[in-house]
């Protein structure tokens, strides 16, 4: 029975350790990134090894290379390193895909003891002097792996800008986005055939990825500016001070702008309860920070919202509009925000109330007059 094989950091500190045992070779492995760190500059090096300077760190450093590549004969497919060939033929498989992605795949694959940053592994094969199949590129921010040589027939930087690009800019219009529709923009775009997996692995390299849910691939940005969803949410809350899922829901879609508004009530549910100063128990959601509505809403907003709530909360359209106008709103902004304002909802036929809100028996007014249509019918 063979015995296991070491790790890819094992494997590669005992090569240092064997050309250099002792300080030289751990300052090597840091540097180099052999640890699977990453790597650090000649500074931080000499820093964390009792002040060395940074011309003797690079001295130690190229003295430890020689004698590493002295150790085989680099003609004959370089320094034995068999863990080292493991972890570039998985390298060659993944690519394209990010850094971090491959970084846990030589865990999961039990290559590497931990995520192992392939920015040593090129150091490494370079050393050791074994042919790397990738690259490192940074697109878009997002460290890749790209195949090496490159693929004549595709660009994958391209891919990858627009996968980028389509991504943030459905959050930033649908309030979140779904692996499948980027994927299929993306392909659409460029005419050309892209990988789900490549996608997936792309969209969730930021750090503030955020899965809403899983399973069928419901993801947002927090740092997406202007996320017009997540915008309107806040309008209904700073009026409403509270609202359902389906009050919300239905609010978003009011503004016909919103036509790539596709996620369920369960996935704004989901997107709610991740947005700081909102809470959400069971289909409804409340504000626990409050949102002053002369935040949130445009001056002919709140002239709509001051005028429902001193007749009551609810009038029908020409008497609104009078007093709109009244209040120095033109026409056209008033007929613009009946018609797509969140905040806004239809009371029937010609008559127009604020969205959301608790009743004095603490239901929303919306089921309240759900209810009492209900009784009416009866």
């Amino acid at each position: 029975m063979e015995p296991p094989s070491p790790s890819l950091e094992a494997e590669l500190a005992a090569i240092a350790e064997r050309a250099e045992p002792g300080r030289t070779a751990r300052v090597g492995v840091r540097l180099w990134g052999w640890d699977g760190r990453g790597g650090v500059t000649l500074e931080a090096a000499g820093r964390e090894f009792g002040g060395i300077t940074r011309e003797r760190v690079r001295q130690l450093c190229e003295r430890l290379a020689t004698r590493v590549r002295a150790a085989a004969d680099l003609d004959r497919g370089g320094v034995p390193a068999p863990t080292l060939g493991r972890a570039l033929l998985a390298a060659a498989d993944a690519a394209p895909t990010t850094a971090k992605q491959l970084a846990r795949r030589l865990a999961d694959e039990h290559i590497a003891a931990r995520p192992f940053d392939p920015a040593g592994l090129l150091r490494a094969a370079e050393i050791l002097g074994h042919d790397a199949p990738f690259a490192i590129d940074v697109v878009k921010d997002v460290r890749m792996i790209l195949p090496n040589p490159p693929d004549p027939t595709a660009d994958t930087a391209e891919v990858i800008a627009a996968i980028v690009d389509t991504a943030r800019a459905v959050v930033r219009r649908a309030g979140a986005a779904r692996v499948s529709d980027v994927t299929g923009r993306v392909a659409a775009g460029l005419g050309a055939w892209v990988d789900d997996d490549v996608v997936l692995a792309v969209v969730s390299e930021p750090t503030d990825f955020v899965w809403l849910e899983r399973r069928t691939g419901w993801f947002f940005f927090p740092s997406v500016a202007r996320n017009a969803v997540t915008a309107r949410v806040v309008k209904i809350l700073a009026v409403a001070g509270e609202a359902t899922l389906a009050d919300l829901h239905a609010g978003v879609r009011r503004d016909e702008r919103m036509r790539e508004f596709v996620m369920p009530e369960y996935i704004l549910g989901e997107l709610c309860e991740r947005l700081p100063g909102l809470a959400v128990t069971d289909d409804r959601v409340r504000l626990t920070t409050p949102a002053p509505p002369e935040d949130v809403l445009e001056a002919t907003e709140l002239t709509l919202v001051r005028v429902l709530r001193e007749s009551g909360g609810a009038l029908e359209r020409h008497e609104l509009e009078r007093l709109c106008l009244e209040a120095g709103m033109k026409r056209s902004s008033f007929s613009n925000r009946i018609a797509y304002s969140p905040v806004v909802e239809e009371r029937g036929p010609g008559a127009y109330g604020l969205r959301g809100g608790l009743a004095s028996d603490g239901r929303t007014d919306h089921a309240r007059r759900e209810n009492a249509a209900r009784g009416h019918g009866r």
